[in-house]
């Protein structure tokens, strides 16, 4: 047995690509064999299962009737088999923020997803892809011991709100929020991590990674992001197509205007050149585009301290003593 596990450990890429082709959900076999090759891995000290893991999970999965279909989905199945393997915790700590978010993504795109040749005999969070990649996530999280962050996300339904469309982002930010709160020790690789994350990618990627970035901005370790990977990545969210992305840019701004101890993002007093928001959109001096911008942006501001009054006042009047209300004639008079 030693023998095959080592002559498996020596062609590692071919084995997993092998086994990422087993039907799904996989049965005792497949899964028995996937735990094997992650413990004999984490006695060789190598890392090149999960090299070829999160390669996977970072793929899109195919809308084809060939087998690419099914092999991110695949790979998260094996992963969470992998995961139970107590002796690769300490690889698997190096891993954490790329699988987490590649996990995260994987989890957007397999939604509306259905599986081929699935029994209906099966349960319908194991049959059904989010509920797939939902089960790996939490196996990762409780793996690298957040259980406060799990039994939060776990007490607002933001697993469900994960495998939704049209809340999926919710979810995300859920999970981020509730790794603040708790100070999981790996956000600050979570947050460099994200930063390329924000620009690059499909609809899908981006919405996660900024869902997730937004949260990351009451850490303290944020306020050190230099202002291109911060306000003006933000400012440039504000003209996506994607109403969410908008929305999340603008929660994200209002985040940052409350760090204390830092001088606050005011567009009131921030410059913005319209080619470095917009570099796609070209201008002329004097253009409409170029003028309408800064208004745009004015008006956001306006917004957010209407939201900010909406939740309380004294909130808004702490912040801006130069709002404050001027008192009525009558209370003047006495």
């Amino acid at each position: 047995m030693m023998a095959l596990c080592l002559l498996a450990h020596a062609f590692i890429e071919e084995v997993s690509r092998a086994l990422l082709e087993c039907p799904l959900p996989l049965d005792s076999d497949a899964a028995g064999m996937w735990r094997t090759l992650a413990r004999t891995e984490a006695i060789c000290h190598s890392h090149r299962l999960l090299d070829v893991l999160l390669k996977e999970l970072q793929e899109r999965p195919s809308t084809s009737e060939d087998k690419a279909f099914i092999i991110p989905l695949a790979a998260a199945s094996a992963l969470c088999e992998v995961l139970s393997v107590s002796i690769c915790a300490q690889t698997v700590a190096r891993f954490y923020p790329r699988l987490l978010m590649a996990l995260l993504v994987q989890v957007h795109y397999a939604i509306g997803l259905s599986l081929p040749d699935t029994s209906v005999k099966q349960a319908p969070s194991l049959t059904l892809p989010p509920g797939c990649v939902v089960k790996t996530v939490k196996t990762l999280l409780l793996k690298m011991g957040c259980h406060y962050e799990f039994t939060s996300v776990e007490k607002e339904g933001g697993w469900e709100l994960l495998t939704s469309s049209e809340e999926h982002h919710r979810g995300v930010g859920l999970l981020a929020r509730a790794m603040v709160h708790y100070s999981c020790h790996e956000l600050w690789r979570i947050l460099y991590l994200l930063v390329p994350f924000l620009e690059r990618g499909d609809k899908q990627h981006k919405l996660t990674a900024m869902a997730f970035f937004v949260e990351l901005l009451h850490m303290p370790q944020a306020k050190r992001l230099p202002e291109k990977y911060s306000v003006i990545r933000l400012l440039k969210g504000l003209t996506d197509p994607d109403p969410v992305i908008r929305a999340l840019c603008v929660k994200g701004l209002i985040t940052m205007a409350d760090w204390p101890g830092k001088v606050r993002w005011n567009p009131f007093h921030y410059t913005v050149d319209i080619r470095v928001i917009t570099p796609e959109v070209k201008t002329q001096k004097g253009s409409g585009v170029a003028v309408l911008l800064p208004l745009l942006l004015r008006c956001c501001w306006r917004w957010c301290c209407l939201q900010s009054w909406a939740a309380g006042e004294q909130w808004l009047l702490a912040r801006s003593p130069a709002l404050k209300a001027e008192p009525p004639p009558a209370a003047a008079q006495k």
